[in-house]
């Protein structure tokens, strides 16, 4: 009895001290890079550590791939890769180092970072998962949101206005470049032409106009949105015609004018954005039309010293 009495002790203060089995986790992997380390054998290695979880299409997700940031020169020899929360907060951001025979180390490495990040948490004491990735006892660092590089190419469409007749309302599309850092290159157009009419005289004078902007940006992400402003150009491709005049006639001219652009997008998922954006121009270069009436030349349709320009756009991020 005395032997029975020592063991049942025994096992019940083993069952007091010994922390539960940390029940298995899914992460899901997201990545740009074919072959080495593959979704298999990054797979296989967070199974090694993490245990056979059951998939879900939400959850924890892995996201890796080559650092668009680094130069293309040493684009190569690493893998950048960051672990995500349910809520979509980064808890660890790690640049891996890569050679091509190393591919199961990689993912070993790779599996090691995601199972030290989950112990901070509790997940290897059997604590249940938060749903942030922001534990309440450790310092909140914006370091990893701040190292998240902006979309190498976004494209977007939506309706725009000018605050002159002759812009007017338009459907705009926009295609935007990141060149390097956090500077881009954006180009957009109005698919409609504006129109302006005046009367003179007894006829009238009428032009249509076809706009287009560029922009030099400098954007910055802070969690879910992105600010971005910097100088824009706006070329105005104006055709003029008369009617009704004794000398009718038409022309062609370009108008440019220099200014700056602002926008905010909202990230709606990883390849959907919402943007707002607001552009203020001022007429540097541009001819003057100028008819003949009753043997006066008179100036007509005078470009806008200002202008300004207002939109809304959805926006797509095909890369990366």
């Amino acid at each position: 009895m005395p032997i029975c009495a020592a063991l049942a002790s025994t096992l019940l203060l083993a069952q007091t001290v010994l922390p539960a089995a940390p029940a298995p986790l899914s992460v899901r992997l997201t990545s740009d890079v074919a072959e080495c380390p593959s979704l298999l054998q990054v797979q296989s290695a967070l199974r090694q550590v993490l245990g056979d979880g059951q998939r879900a299409a939400g959850g924890w997700v892995l996201s890796y791939g080559r650092d668009p940031s680094a130069p293309q020169a040493e684009r190569e020899a690493s893998v950048l890769m960051e672990l995500i929360d349910p809520a979509g907060q980064g808890l660890a951001v790690r640049q891996i180092p890569a050679s091509p025979g190393d591919c199961v180390a990689i993912a070993s490495a790779m599996a090691a970072v995601v199972e030290r990040s989950l112990r901070t948490l509790g997940w290897t004491r059997g604590e249940p998962m938060p749903e942030s990735a922001r534990p309440r006892n450790l310092p909140q660092s914006p370091a990893p949101a701040a190292r998240k590089p902006l979309p190498r190419l976004v494209l977007g469409a939506g309706p725009s206005i000018g605050s002159s007749s002759r812009m007017g309302a338009n459907l705009l599309l926009e295609a935007r470049v990141r060149v390097a850092g956090p500077f881009c290159m954006r180009l957009g157009g109005g698919v409609l032409a504006g129109s302006e009419s005046q009367n003179v005289g007894s006829g009238k004078a009428s032009v249509s106009s076809r706009t287009f902007t560029a922009a030099a940006l400098a954007g910055f992400a802070l969690g879910r949105m992105e600010l971005a402003g910097g100088p824009a150009l706006l070329l105005a491709f104006d055709h003029a015609s008369s009617d009704s005049l004794a000398q009718g006639g038409s022309g062609d001219r370009e108008v440019l004018a220099v200014g700056a652009a602002i926008g905010v997008a909202a990230r709606l998922s990883p390849r959907w954005r919402l943007s707002l954006g607001l552009e203020g121009f001022r007429v540097a270069l541009g001819a003057n039309y100028v008819v003949d009436l009753a043997g006066k030349k008179t100036v007509v349709l005078t470009p806008f010293p200002w202008e300004g320009i207002a939109s809304a756009k959805l926006e797509f991020v095909p890369w990366p």
